[in-house]
């Protein structure tokens, strides 16, 4: 709990490191929760195996660990890149951390923890658009009277995870596995918290997330006869119903709240659409000059101006920083993840709720650079480490899977 507490409201305070060796300029509660989930997990190594959960899955997980560390060898900017391995390594500990905890829970036991997060990051974005003194946006260096600022009160955004497309990307992943189980259990807390989630997640009014929601929706119906083990019918019928009810919350806050009529007044301009594409021709002009090998993970390609942040494409962000051979790798091992929990659903009753939510935030990740963030691509680890765990909690009925070693069960 401390942990997830930790992910929740991930506080920032500076670090002091010799000038020689600048790589941690600052340092979160999360980071100091995880080391020492570190240090549980290498001093647990004495009297079990490291748990990896499932085996396929953690492999997929290191694999971005692994060229973010090999890219150090040609990376143009080696503090940059190491700066961004150690994120990463820190991201598959919390991972291990998460399956070493829910091992052996029970399912329910499991998605109580789940429902405690999502309360724990969604109450400080309300708080946040509340004005409640303490919640206001953290953010070094950002004028309280900037457009940037005022955008956090335009739509939900988090205090310190940042902008409406952070949290969005936070808790879409959590929303079908909730309302899946609430309903198939009949549990009306799960069910409560999933409709929360959702509805915190329209409220962030982030076009990248809702257009993956529709576009992995639609892919599953087309690709998968029972996608979540229920009946077509019935599902349908939920799903409208629970839509319904959700279109009232994004239309009070539409009415009730003046800084969100400015920001659709903002969004209705080309202005977006042309930023994207100049962040996509400077990235492929880039690719361009570099295509074997890139210019190192988190790097700034020569320190251009125009991708000083991002690109606003994780997929397109990995071949920046890879080249086309590596960059590739990564971008379709982040694009199996679903498939590995979808290929279990005969297994696992649950195991399409998972997939499907996973495939919405690996979609999302085409139109937002959420795997970049460095708290959340560790909290997107930890997330996963959840998941796994709770697929892996034992439930009446299901097939086992074989054993991954003499005193561990995969279920």
């Amino acid at each position: 709990m401390l942990v997830l507490l930790a992910a929740a409201m991930p506080f920032r305070f500076p670090v002091w490191y010799p000038a020689s060796f600048p790589v941690i300029r600052s340092a979160s509660i999360l980071d100091v929760m995880l080391v020492v989930g570190l240090i549980i997990l290498v001093v647990d190594l004495k009297h079990r195996c490291l748990n990896l959960g499932y085996r396929p899955l953690a492999l997929l997980l290191a694999v971005p660990v692994l060229i973010s560390a090999l890219s150090l060898m040609w990376s143009d900017d080696r503090i940059a890149t190491l700066r961004t391995t150690v994120n990463f390594l820190e991201a598959f500990v919390g991972y291990l951390f998460a399956t070493r905890e829910l091992a052996g829970l029970a399912t329910e036991r499991v998605v109580a923890f789940l429902r405690r997060y999502v309360w724990l990051v969604t109450l400080p974005a309300v708080f946040l658009l509340l004005h409640v003194p303490g919640f206001a946006p953290y953010e070094p260096g950002l004028s309280h009277t900037s457009g940037d600022y005022l955008s956090y009160y335009s739509r939900l955004s988090h205090p310190l995870l940042g902008r409406s497309n952070n949290l969005a990307a936070v808790l879409v992943i959590l929303v079908p596995v909730l309302l899946h189980f609430g309903h198939t259990r009949r549990d009306r807390r799960t069910t409560l918290t999933g409709l929360v989630a959702a509805t915190a997640v329209i409220c962030t009014f982030s076009r990248g997330v809702m257009v993956a929601f529709v576009i992995a929706g639609i892919g599953c119906l087309l690709l998968f006869r029972r996608p979540f083990g229920s009946p077509r019918k019935h599902l349908i019928g939920n799903v409208v119903a629970g839509a319904l009810g959700l279109a009232a919350a994004p239309i009070a806050l539409y009415a009730l709240n003046p800084a969100t009529h400015e920001f659709f007044a903002g969004r209705l301009s080309a202005a977006n659409i042309l930023l994207r594409a100049e962040l996509y021709r400077a990235a492929f002009e880039k690719i361009a000059e570099r295509p074997l090998l890139g210019y190192g993970a988190g790097v700034v390609p020569r320190g251009d101006a125009v991708l000083v942040v991002d690109v606003h494409n994780t997929y397109v962000q990995q071949v920046l920083y890879y080249g086309v051979p590596l960059g590739v790798l990564v971008g379709l091992v982040v694009l199996s993840l679903p498939i590995f929990f979808l290929l279990r659903r005969g297994l696992h009753p649950l195991a399409g709720a998972v997939g499907f939510g996973v495939l919405v935030e690996v979609i999302s990740f085409a139109f937002e650079s959420s795997l970049e963030g460095t708290v959340l691509r560790v909290i997107f680890y930890l997330l996963l480490g959840m998941l796994a765990g709770f697929l892996r909690s034992p439930v009446p009925g299901q097939r086992r899977e074989a054993p991954q070693g003499a005193a561990e069960v995969m279920s």
